[in-house]
């Protein structure tokens, strides 16, 4: 997934990520509160399954992160570099036929998960390499914690894939080793090399040339099918509403204005318009349908009175609220 910085901004991700982060490092209410300051990360979005986040809030919340705990905080946030969390990517770089394929398969597929990374494959007379780089613009300390979670996960997926000769690969890091480098060790089975040329993952042809232990060719067919879906222009279209939809939500009471969320997401008014048209919506309707569910919820519930609900979605009064509930559902009323 290449092109600008401002497109990898815009990128939707799963908030899975953020969520995983800020339940390790966010054990208290104002922790949490200090780690999303500047995010545009509501809780409640991250609460939601399915949820997902322009990249520029993911960076942002790593950022606080690192300026809080360091360059190492992966070191203690094993859920965001689990394997799990990747999905299709992890599914189809194991089930690849060859260790080679899985390298192939990471450095093409690698940003459809993590778009604030590119991906490079690279290939030298003894080893194929993956090389990556940031996306986005990241200060050092901000882009060696990155650059640790991505090697984290990288390890993960190949100490099972190389099995016992994992030893043979090398994961090389551009700059000197971090205070606290020895903290490193028991975390990796592979090579870790500091002040290489690049940030690389490093695996001699020989080990390339063998099958993947967990080689299936239909399930890699069909793991590679959903990556290349989620890399269509639509998908990243109608992911977009997923984060307008969450955005207005997590405001609530407070009406988000469609500028507001613009530059939330880090977009101009006219590009959000057009980029909500390719996917067949608009602003007002996610609005309105965001407005509607909740109004649905709590009539469901019977526990607020009219006033309550008014004042729960930003209606200025009951009779506005009343009115809404008419056109969403018919002259069913609106407990008092």
């Amino acid at each position: 997934m290449q092109g600008s910085e401002a497109d990898a901004l815009r990128t939707p991700v799963s908030a899975a990520y953020a969520r995983a982060l800020v339940r390790t490092f966010g054990k208290t209410r104002s922790e949490r509160d200090e780690l999303l300051t500047g995010t545009a990360i509501q809780q409640d979005v991250l609460d939601q399954p399915g949820a997902h986040m322009p990249v520029s809030s993911l960076v942002m919340l790593a950022a606080n992160i690192t300026r809080a705990h360091g360059e190492l905080w992966p070191l203690s946030a094993a859920a965001v570099w689990s394997t799990s969390l990747q999905g299709a990517l992890d599914v189809a770089t194991r089930t690849a036929p060859t260790i080679a394929d899985a390298l192939n398969t990471g450095a093409r597929f690698g940003s459809t998960r993590a778009p604030f990374v590119r991906n490079r494959l690279r290939k030298t007379a003894r080893s194929i390499q993956i090389e990556i780089s940031p996306a986005v613009a990241m200060d050092e300390p901000l882009w060696h914690a990155v650059a640790l979670a991505v090697s984290l996960n990288v390890h993960a997926v190949y100490v099972q894939l190389l099995e016992d000769s994992i030893g043979q690969a090398t994961l090389e890091f551009p700059w000197a080793p971090p205070a606290g480098a020895e903290q490193l060790a028991p975390h990796f089975s592979c090579a870790v090399k500091f002040n290489a040329a690049a940030f690389r993952f490093d695996v001699p042809k020989a080990l390339c040339a063998r099958r993947s232990p967990f080689a299936d060719p239909e399930l890699h067919a069909k793991a590679i099918e959903a990556l290349e879906a989620i890399e269509k222009p639509r998908s990243d279209a109608e992911a977009l509403t997923r984060i307008v939809e969450n955005l207005i939500a997590s405001r609530l009471p407070h009406r988000l204005a469609e500028e507001e969320a613009a530059r939330l997401i880090g977009t101009s008014r006219r590009t959000l318009v057009r980029r909500l048209a390719e996917a067949n919506s608009a602003f007002r309707p996610l609005l309105d349908a965001v407005l509607r569910e909740r109004a649905r919820v709590m009539l469901a519930a019977g526990t607020q009175s009219r006033d309550e609900m008014a004042a729960a979605l930003g209606y200025t009064d009951a009779t506005s609220f009343s009115r809404a509930c008419r056109r969403w559902f018919g002259e069913r009323g609106v407990r008092g």
